[in-house]
């Protein structure tokens, strides 16, 4: 069995951690230098704003909702990656990092545990990793890796 552990709006979410007052706004991030939209909360999304969009062409309507429009600061993203795979690597054996937010877990060790058993260590994973890091998590169960591929490539 694999899991699959996925980052809720990462940049959001890493830029929520250390600005809580930009909770329930939206926020937008920006690439290196300013030019398009590279993250955005559920807010901004509301709001229709697509992602990889011209910053330039959604800034008006962006201001007009309050919106809030960041920088992107990768060594914050960065760090928070590190810390989310600590928790990982110090509870399971087998990591396979996909990205800075998203990897897959082997759970074949765990076997044991039958698959209601495994989604709750996932859950207590979830959970330790958002007290310990403060970035909301979402994970899936599969019985093989190349089943969330394929999943993966039908988004």
């Amino acid at each position: 069995m694999f899991a699959l552990f996925d980052c809720n709006c990462f940049y959001i979410s890493c830029e929520r951690v250390f600005n809580p007052s930009l909770e329930g706004k939206p926020v937008v991030v920006l690439s290196n230098n300013d030019g398009c939209i590279v993250a955005r909360s559920p807010e901004a999304k509301a709001l229709g704003i697509p992602m990889g969009a011209p910053y330039h062409k959604y800034k008006q309507q962006l201001q007009n909702a309050g919106a809030i429009a960041l920088s992107s600061n990768y060594e914050l993203y960065g760090d928070l990656s590190h810390r989310f795979y600590d928790v990982l690597f110090a509870s399971v054996p087998e990591v396979e990092i996909y990205s800075i937010d998203e990897c897959f877990l082997d759970l074949s060790g765990f076997a044991h545990l039958g698959t209601d058993g495994m989604m709750g260590f996932c859950s207590e994973l979830r959970e330790k990793i958002l007290k310990w890091t403060g970035i909301p998590t979402g994970v899936g169960i599969a019985s093989t890796n190349r089943q969330f591929r394929t999943i993966a490539l039908r988004r």
